[in-house]
Parts: C-alpha cells; sequence; structure tokens
C-alpha cells in the first residue's frame, strides 16, 4: 500500500467512534434526619368559648320610687319660746274683757295659752291685737296669738303674725323668737329655702342662747329639705358633738340617720337609726323603724331590715309610711329568698291600695328577682297578670322585656324572639332596646346562626345609645359569632376593640387568648405568638398562663425560631412544674434540642419522659424522640429499639423512618430499602417525602444510578423540602456530569446556586461542574459556573486551582484580557510565589491572543525551559513555533514544531503536526504536507486540528493529483458530527472541484 493511503487507513481507523469513560461520583448522600420530622406535641387545644360580661337587666322605668323624706315634724312641746312669767292671780278681769284694756286682754291670753285653753287664748289675743294701740302691745300680742295657732295646727296664719313681729322688731326679743317660729313655720308649710334664710338670719343676729340649739337643728331640717345633705350631716354631727338638749339630740340623731343612709353611709346610718328606735316610743319613732329598715337593707343586713319593717307594721299599722314599709319588706324578704312571705306582704300592699305607686314597682321588682333566679312559673304569672294591666307604655315594653327573658331561659325560644322583636321595635327606652338586640344576637348564636348573630352585634357595637355594658357584650358575642363564622379578620377586630374600650374587665383575659386564636386562623401566626406569650407574662398567675405559653412555643417553632420556643417551654417547665402543661413543655423542648445539635444534652430528660411509660400520653413522642437523639450521637443501634417501640405505641410514620436511617447508619441497604419505602406508604407530607428521599438516597450511595434518577426526578420537579431537595438536586447534577449531560448539569447546578445558596454542598457543586466542563473542554459552561461560584461566593473562584481552571475557561472563551488580569498577581498584594508550569503556560497564551507576541514568545520559551516534563515542553515549543511562523520565521518554526510533535500527544501534538502541514504546503512540499496533515487527524480523532488536518489534507492530495485519497478525506470529514461550517464549505468545493458529490 502507498504512503498516503497508508495514513489514510490509520486516519480512518482512528477516526471511528469509540466509547466514553465514565467519571467516578464522589457524593455521598446523607440518610434523612428523623429529629426535624418528631413532631412538636401538641395538646388537643382549640379556642375556649369566651362568656359574655355579665348584662344586668336595665332598670324598670317605673322602678321603686326613692325614699321620700321623712315628715319635718317634732316634739313643738320641746322648743323654747319667748320667756314667760307665771300667769298673775286673776289675770283674766274685767278691765280686760270689759274695757278692752290691751295690756290686760295680753295678760289673760299668755295666762290661758300656759293653761293649755288654746281656744280662749286665741280668742283674747286677737281682740288684744284689735283693742292695742302701742307698738309694743300690738307686738306681743301678735306674738302670742301666733304661739297659740301654732299649737292649734294654723301654720299659714302663725306665718302672718310672725312675720309681722320679726318686721317690726327685727333684733328684738320676740323679733328673734318670732324668727326662730318663722323657721319652723317654713319647715312644716314645706319650704325649706325660706326656713334656712330664717335659722341663717337668726344665727347671724346674735340669737338668744337657748334658741341657737334648736335653730342649727332647725337649719339641718332646711338643708336636708333642700337635699344638701353633706352640709346637712355636718350641721347635725357639729351639732350632736357639743351638749344640746334632749329633744334636739334625739331627734337630730334620727334626721343624721337618715342623712347617711342618703348619702351611702348605711352602717352608719343604721348605727344612728339604731339609737333612735332604742328609745321607745316617741315622735318619729314610726319613721325611725322604717328607715332603720330601709338603710339596714342597703347595708347589707335584709334579715335585720325584716325586722325593722315588721316592727314598725306591728306596732304603727296606719302609719302613713306604711306602704313604704311593706315595700321595704317586699325587697328584703328577696334578698332572703323567702318568695312565698314576699308574695304574701305584696298582697297586702295591694290590698290597701291597688293603684298605689308602689304597687306596679313592687312587682316587676318580683318579676325581675323571679327571672334572675330562674323561678320561671313565678315570673311567667307576674308578667302576665302585670300585662293585663293599663301600662304605660315604656313599663310594658319593660315587662314584655322580662317575659320575653322568661321565655328564652325556659327555651320557649320562639315566643321570645316574638317579643324581643318587639321590644326593639318599640323600646320604652334606647336601653330596653340594646338588651333586647343584644338577646336575640345572643339566641341567633346559641341556634349557630353565626353570621347573623355577627352582624346583629356589630350594630350594637355601633350604637352609641346603648349602655356601655351591652356594647362591650356585643363586642365579645360578635367576636365569638365571627369567629365560629370563620370570618376571622372581623372577629380579630371585635375582639381587639373590647380590650382596648374595656381592658379591666373579668372577661379581658379570655378574650386576649381568643384574639390569638382569631390571629392565629386568620394567617397571622407570629401576631397570635406574641399576643399569647404578652399574656402569659402579664398575667402569670393565671391559669391559662402555661396553655398560653405552650401555644406560643408551639407557633415559635413551626416558625423555626427555635429559640424563641425553648425560651417559652423553659418558662412552662419552670414555673408550672405541676401543671398538665408541664410535661408537653418538657418534651418539646427536648425536640427542640435535638434538632439544634444537642441530642446528647436532652438524653438524660428524654429518659424520664420516657420511664413513666403508658402513664404519659406522649410517651411514643418521646421514644422517637430518644431514637433520633441516640441516632445523632452515633448510637445507630439503641436508636432502633426506641424507633421500634415508638412505632409500636402509634408514631408510625417518624419510626418507620427512624428505622430507616439506623439501618441506613450501619450500612444495611437492602434493609434501609425497605423501611424507607414503608414510612412513604405510610406516612404523609414531609415523612413521605423524607422517606422518599431516604430510599433515593440509598440507591444513590449504592450507584443504581438509573433506579435513582427514577425515583429522585419527580421529586426536585414536586415541591422544594429544604432538607431534602437541595441534595437530590446536587446528587442529580452529579450525575449529569459524570454522563456529560452538560445542559442538564448546568440547570440543576444553577438550581442549587438560586434556590439553595445556603446549602452546604452549593459550593462544591459548582465547582465540580465548572472543573468537569473545563476538562471536557465545555468552556463557555466551565467560565458560567465560574462566574456563577464568584458571584454567590466571593472569592472563591480566584483561588487555588480554581484560579488557573477559570483563567483557562475565559482564555478559550475569546476573553483573553480578562484570563491575563486573572492570571496576573494582585496589585499591592502579598509577593505571588512562582508560577507553575501551568500558569505560565496560560499566560503565554493570554499574552499570545491579547497581542503580546513578543512577551508571549518569551513566555513561551521560558516554559519550555522550566517544563518538568516532556508534554510540557512540547507546550512551550508549540506556542514558540506557532509565533515564529506567524513573523514568517519557518526554518526556525519548524524545528520547534518538530520537537513539539515527538514530545507533545494530543491536541498539542496534532496542533504541531498541522501547523507543520501548514508550513510544508506554503512552501511547495505537497508530499510532506500531507503526510504531516494526516498525522495530526490520526493524533486526534475529533478535535478542531484533526478536522482542519483533513481538509489540509485533500487539498495536498488534490495537488498530488492523488484524488481518490482526496475524495475519501473530504466524505470523512462532513459524515462527522460538528464540523464547522467553514470546513465543511471548503470539503465541498473541494469534492466539486474534483467532480465528486
Amino acid at each position: 500500500m502507498s504512503r498516503p493511503r497508508a495514513w489514510l487507513l490509520a486516519a480512518l481507523l482512528l477516526l471511528a467512534p469509540g466509547s466514553a469513560a465514565r467519571a467516578e461520583i464522589a457524593l455521598i448522600l446523607p440518610p434523612p434526619d428523623p429529629a426535624a420530622l418528631v413532631q412538636l406535641a401538641s395538646p388537643p387545644l382549640d379556642k375556649p368559648p369566651v362568656p359574655l360580661p355579665a348584662v344586668a337587666l336595665p332598670p324598670a322605668p317605673a322602678g321603686m320610687p326613692e325614699l321620700p323624706p321623712a315628715p319635718m315634724v317634732g316634739n313643738l312641746g320641746e322648743r323654747p319660746v319667748a320667756p314667760l312669767a307665771p300667769p298673775r292671780f286673776l289675770a283674766c278681769n274685767p278691765v280686760g274683757s270689759l274695757f278692752g284694756v290691751a295690756s290686760e286682754l295680753i295678760e289673760c291670753g299668755r295666762a290661758r295659752y300656759q293653761r293649755g285653753e288654746l281656744d280662749e287664748a286665741r280668742d283674747v289675743l286677737q281682740r288684744a291685737v284689735q283693742e292695742a294701740t302701742e307698738r309694743g302691745q300690738i307686738r306681743e300680742a301678735r306674738y302670742w296669738l301666733g304661739e297659740t295657732l301654732l299649737r292649734q295646727g294654723k301654720p299659714a296664719e302663725v306665718e302672718r303674725l310672725m312675720l309681722q313681729v320679726q318686721q317690726d322688731e327685727p333684733r328684738g326679743e320676740l323679733g328673734l323668737y318670732a324668727t326662730h317660729e318663722l323657721g319652723w313655720v317654713s319647715l312644716e308649710l314645706g319650704k325649706p329655702d325660706r326656713a334656712l334664710t330664717y335659722f341663717d338670719t337668726l344665727l347671724k343676729s346674735g340669737a338668744p342662747p337657748v334658741l341657737v340649739p334648736y335653730a342649727r337643728h332647725g337649719r339641718g331640717l332646711a338643708l336636708y329639705g333642700l337635699k344638701r345633705y353633706p352640709e346637712a350631716r355636718d350641721t347635725w354631727a357639729g351639732l350632736l358633738n357639743q351638749s344640746a338638749p334632749r329633744a334636739v339630740a334625739w331627734e337630730g340623731t334620727f334626721w343624721l340617720g337618715d342623712t347617711l343612709g342618703r348619702l351611702g353611709d348605711y352602717p352608719g346610718a343604721v348605727q344612728r337609726l339604731q339609737t333612735f328606735v332604742s328609745g321607745g316610743p316617741q315622735v318619729l319613732i314610726d319613721s325611725g323603724l322604717l328607715r332603720l329598715g330601709w338603710w339596714s337593707r342597703a347595708a347589707g343586713q335584709p334579715l335585720d331590715a325584716a325586722k325593722a319593717y315588721r316592727g314598725m307594721l306591728s306596732a304603727y299599722p296606719r302609719a302613713r309610711e306604711a306602704s313604704w314599709a311593706r315595700a321595704g319588706l317586699v325587697q328584703a324578704l328577696l334578698d332572703l329568698d323567702d318568695y312565698a312571705a314576699a308574695r304574701d306582704e305584696a298582697k297586702k300592699l295591694e290590698q290597701a291600695d291597688r293603684s298605689g305607686p308602689l304597687v306596679v314597682p313592687v312587682r316587676l321588682l318580683m318579676s325581675r328577682w323571679a327571672t334572675g333566679k330562674a323561678r320561671l312559673d313565678e315570673a311567667r304569672e307576674i308578667n302576665d297578670d302585670l300585662l293585663a294591666r293599663t301600662l304605660d307604655p315604656a313599663t310594658r315594653s319593660y315587662v314584655l322585656t322580662l317575659s320575653a327573658e322568661t321565655s328564652r331561659l325556659n327555651r320557649q325560644l320562639d315566643e321570645a324572639r316574638d317579643r324581643f322583636e318587639l321590644v326593639r321595635t318599640a323600646p320604652g327606652s334606647p336601653a330596653l332596646a340594646a338588651y333586647a338586640a343584644l338577646r336575640l344576637a345572643q339566641m341567633d348564636f346559641d341556634a349557630r346562626e353565626f353570621a347573623r348573630a355577627r352582624d346583629g352585634a356589630r350594630k350594637l357595637v355601633a350604637d352609641t345609645a346603648a349602655p356601655a355594658e351591652v356594647r362591650a357584650a356585643a363586642q365579645v358575642l360578635g367576636g365569638e359569632a365571627a369567629y365560629w363564622a370563620r370570618d376571622y379578620a372581623q372577629a380579630a377586630a371585635l375582639y381587639g376593640g373590647f380590650l382596648s374600650s374595656y381592658p379591666s374587665q373579668p372577661e379581658a383575659p379570655m378574650v386576649s387568648l381568643a384574639l390569638g386564636w382569631a390571629e392565629l386562623r386568620g394567617g397571622q401566626p407570629d401576631a397570635a405568638r406574641q399576643r399569647w406569650a404578652r399574656f402569659a407574662q402579664q398575667a402569670q398567675a393565671d391559669p391559662r398562663a402555661p396553655e398560653a405559653l405552650v401555644l406560643a412555643a408551639e407557633l415559635a417553632g413551626r416558625a423555626g425560631d427555635w429559640a424563641g420556643a425553648q425560651s417559652l417551654l423553659d418558662q412552662v417547665v419552670d414555673r408550672y412544674p405541676s401543671s398538665e402543661y408541664a410535661e408537653v413543655a418538657m418534651l418539646n423542648r427536648a425536640i427542640l434540642a435535638v434538632r439544634g445539635g444537642r441530642a446528647a444534652d436532652t438524653l438524660p430528660e428524654l429518659g424520664r419522659l420516657v420511664n413513666r411509660g403508658v402513664v404519659s400520653p406522649y410517651v411514643g413522642r418521646a421514644r422517637a424522640t430518644r431514637g433520633a437523639a441516640l441516632l445523632a450521637t452515633g448510637k445507630p443501634a439503641e436508636a432502633e429499639r426506641d424507633f421500634q417501640a415508638a412505632l409500636g405505641l402509634g408514631e408510625t410514620g417518624v419510626a418507620q423512618l427512624g428505622l430507616g436511617s439506623a439501618s441506613f447508619a450501619r450500612g444495611q441497604w437492602d434493609q434501609a430499602a425497605r423501611q424507607f419505602a414503608d414510612a412513604r406508604d405510610a406516612g404523609t407530607g414531609p415523612v413521605a417525602d423524607a422517606a422518599g428521599y431516604g430510599l433515593a438516597a440509598v440507591l444513590f450511595n449504592l450507584r443504581k444510578i438509573d433506579e435513582f434518577k427514577q425515583v429522585a426526578t419527580p421529586m426536585v420537579a414536586g415541591p422544594v423540602d429544604p432538607a431534602t431537595t437541595p441534595r437530590l438536586v446536587h446528587a442529580l447534577a452529579a450525575v449529569a456530569i459524570e454522563e456529560k449531560r452538560w445542559s442538564d448539569a448546568r440547570t440543576l447546578t444553577l438550581r442549587l446556586a438560586d434556590q439553595f445558596p445556603r446549602y452546604e454542598g452549593t459550593q462544591p457543586a459548582l465547582t465540580q461542574l465548572a472543573a468537569a466542563a473545563g476538562q471536557g473542554e465545555q468552556w463557555a459552561l466551565s467560565r458560567d459556573m465560574y462566574a456563577k461560584l464568584g458571584e454567590r461566593f466571593p472569592g472563591s473562584a480566584t483561588t487555588g486551582a480554581n484560579r488557573l481552571d477559570y483563567a483557562e475557561a475565559l482564555l478559550r472563551t475569546g476573553a483573553a484580557a480578562e484570563a491575563r488580569r486573572a492570571l496576573e498577581p494582585a496589585p499591592g498584594g502579598a509577593a505571588a510565589p512562582a508560577p507553575t508550569p501551568r500558569a505560565t503556560m496560560l499566560m503565554a497564551e493570554a499574552q499570545e491572543a491579547t497581542g503580546d507576541r513578543a512577551g508571549a514568545l518569551d513566555t513561551y520559551a521560558r516554559a519550555a525551559a522550566a517544563a518538568g516534563s516532556p508534554k510540557e515542553k512540547a507546550f512551550g515549543l508549540l506556542g514558540q513555533g506557532r509565533l515564529l511562523v506567524a513573523d514568517g520565521k519557518w526554518d526556525e518554526a519548524r524545528g520547534r514544531l518538530e520537537q513539539a510533535l515527538d514530545a507533545g500527544d494530543g491536541a498539542v501534538a496534532a496542533e504541531a503536526a498541522y501547523r507543520l502541514g501548514e508550513g510544508y504546503r506554503a512552501t511547495g512540499k505537497a508530499q510532506e504536507a500531507a503526510d504531516m496533515y494526516m498525522t495530526a487527524a490520526y493524533l486526534t480523532a475529533d478535535s478542531p486540528w484533526a478536522r482542519r488536518a483533513l481538509v489540509g489534507a485533500g487539498q495536498a492530495f488534490a495537488t498530488l493529483k492523488q484524488n481518490d485519497a482526496a475524495v475519501i478525506v473530504y466524505r470523512k470529514l462532513l459524515a462527522m458530527s460538528g464540523v464547522e461550517p467553514d470546513l465543511a464549505e471548503a470539503a465541498r468545493r473541494g469534492l466539486r472541484a474534483l467532480g465528486a458529490s
């Protein structure tokens, strides 16, 4: 065979396709971590119902009237009058009666007054007033006539006479006494304001000492009559603290007692009135007994009140205030829950005066009591009786409210709803309308008509005319209704409004907890967590505090705030060790400790929890947690026992997963695969995903690549699991690199870089792909990966071996200037170490590519001189030869290229052969050129130099007229894949020139 044909055959044999060797995968996947999947123990908790704030029935429009003031009476005989000498013998003589001598008439009138002959005294004194001509006599006659008429019960005439006396001589003796009587007469006539003026005038005018205590007592009565109770109290208290006449002291005790009751000092009132009535029968004794009963009941002593009322009614059955005693007795008996006796007294009250002002209020009082005590039959009887009467609209509306409330409590809901609707549409007062609306909303809630209850409650909250207690209850009811209607935003708003407006209400703690539940259900777990934690901090003594801490810790754990959860759980264990939640807190604390890498620290506490045995409902979770802790501390055999026990206690998914991980750790691959498959089939959610990952990890580590891909590919395409997805992506990327599926490797590795930058394998994965792509001459991919590596992990692409790989990738993709900068030492940095042969050769190429031919030639020469092997020397020689050819120095270039061909291999030798072929053809040595071209094609079957060499060989064979060889070479080139377009076109032109297709 001729030489050209021999070379041609060798080249064609070489160019036949071969099989690429698989690279070794170094990555090992770890087993799934069961500790991350042991769920925090969660007690069976949900939002407890919040009790509505107590809302009392509104006060009755015809409520029990205020106890009227005591009658302004006193012991008239005890009050002082003007000084009066003993009557003269024969004070009434004919001189006065026959001759009308005024002085004698006055003397006779005074004598008869003193003897109690009031009619005679009046007649004589009236004549004296008419007969007298002197002012002094007229004044005296008028005064004593007034005193006489006063005792005859004619206060209006007394007032006229005494006023004349007082005006005639204001500061005289009789004028002062007349002023005193004017004050008392004004009280009797119901003119306390005028009485106060008289008594003040008297006290300021220098009254006789005997009048002062009486005037002060009268002044107290005037203040009492004007309802100026504090001043009246002070007046009587001051009077009683001094020496006062018996009548003044005794009456003052009564009036001070009643005044103290009206001021709310019920114990003080009872003490004073008890002192008063203990003195026996006297003026105002019946009023004293009545008021003793009234204020005793107000002081919370209904039994004493009943005794006082019964005493009055027994001793003074016809007293003008007897009806008030009867009404008060009904109240006291109801306080004592003696309904039968109260009903009897109410009947007596009504029998005495059916239309009396106290009858309806007492009946309303009894109905309200019966309703509040759930004495529904009694309440219905009273309400039916009241509704049969003629009532004013407001009272009828109130009775309807009582009747509706009775029906509601008796579960007669239709009747209750109808009556509440009547009250709401035609209320007797805004308070009744609001109460009816609240009960209607409450009935809607009880009927599970949550949306309607919510809307009704919201209207009440916005009703500014509604009482505050009704609006408070409406906010709680509306929040509850909105919560169960799943309108969590509205529930949170209503709960929050209650806490803002009524922070001191007893229901506030429960509302605060409920608000946390509304925030949680409404997608605000952080807000719920903060609220529960704040509640537990502010209300440490509240029995719900440990529950709130456990809930807050659970939410912290879900959010990944393990430190926050740990702190909350510590509080449960430390503050409430006897709480039902302490065990849950200890278990959850242990779970978090294992997750946080402190497995060894928590093993003792887990041992104590496990040793509680079946007593604890959480023992299965504790066994699973201890298994995870033992596995984390390198004790898979012991861990298997706990996982097996947890499996028997119902912790199916995580226990099977833990068994698989334990077998994985012991290298029992087949058993691990079976257990992971069981866990995947039995578990759901994260456990199933982790088990699927475990199965994939087993297959990957056994290098069952095809089976691994079948399991892992759909997993990475599904929902992201931060614990397993990045590992599977990393493994799939390693497989793609091994199989030289560069596009898939790029996609998977970039997903790691962009989606999982914190995964510990992301940086190695980027580095591995960049290096492998460079080795496979996928320079663009290598360059992109190094760029991404530098972006995600600054500085990592320009250190160590990465620096040279990155520089070469830049150089091969046309970024010679960047490659040169990457190879040069950083300015101002530390002294760079001596460059490696590879760094020198790359620098030479970069210099050549950037046009620094002189620098490149020098660097190639240094690379060849410093080469440690023939191959390294061949590279430097090739570079020199290439530059010398470019400079037209063929003779010098040929020697270096021949040395490079002899010393080098692969691409270096192929390029050297190709360059020699080009040089021989340029000097007209076609046969030598053909030999070199075919040598280049032989040395590298599928490289740019081989493809260029085939074109050159075809042209050389054509020049040598060896057309068959030229056709074979051209056709072989066109049959190859990945041929550059310009080379393919050159081959086609060559074939056309040879007349071949």
